[in-house]
């Protein structure tokens, strides 16, 4: 077997490091220090248990509170974008019936070859119901019950194009019954 050159030192000269013996009373003062026991009473015991105790059913309620926190913050945010999407909503139907609206008036533009009384009671009609629609604007700002002031401000969308919508029925059938006359005439 190798040894290195210390334990090799160590192993030549053993003798030389046992020349000093302990003191026979130390043995004594070990074995004293060994026998001491560690007595505790059971008020120390009892408080110690009720100190954790105290401590686990804090804990448990500040967790529980801050559960409860997240929680009402993860709804905000729900609701946030509920809210959200119900404005995304809105602005689609603004945007889709503007358009119809706004075709449906240039068709109606065409077809009634500037009759200006139908012209002027297409206007009131629309005045009238672009002054519903802004009180419902208004009432949105107001976020007083925004689900159902959206759906009534698509509903006003849906009545104007209604409106314009039997308009141009009417002048179509008002054009298709001259077209045969005009026709029945020229045979």
């Amino acid at each position: 077997m190798k040894h290195d050159k210390l334990e090799k030192f160590i192993i030549e000269n053993r003798n030389e490091f046992d020349i000093y013996e302990p003191d026979a009373g130390l043995w004594d003062k070990i074995h004293l220090h060994e026998t001491k026991t560690v007595r505790m009473s059971w008020k120390t015991l009892l408080i110690r248990v009720a100190a954790v105790v105290v401590i686990f059913i804090a804990s448990y309620f500040f967790h529980d509170m801050i559960q409860k926190e997240k929680q009402q913050g993860s709804v905000a945010l729900e609701q946030k974008i509920d809210d959200n999407s119900k404005v995304n909503i809105l602005i689609e139907a603004e945007l889709f019936y503007a358009s119809q609206i706004n075709s449906a008036r240039e068709e109606i533009i065409l077809l009634s070859g500037n009759d200006i009384g139908l012209m002027d009671d297409l206007n009131t009609d629309m005045v009238e119901l672009d002054q519903v629609f802004a009180e419902l604007k208004n009432d949105l700002k107001d976020d007083s019950d925004n689900e159902e002031v959206i759906e009534a401000m698509i509903q006003n969308y849906r009545i104007k194009l209604e409106i314009l919508d039997e308009i141009l029925l009417q002048l179509k059938e008002s054009r298709n019954i001259d077209n045969d006359n005009n026709n029945s005439d020229e045979i």
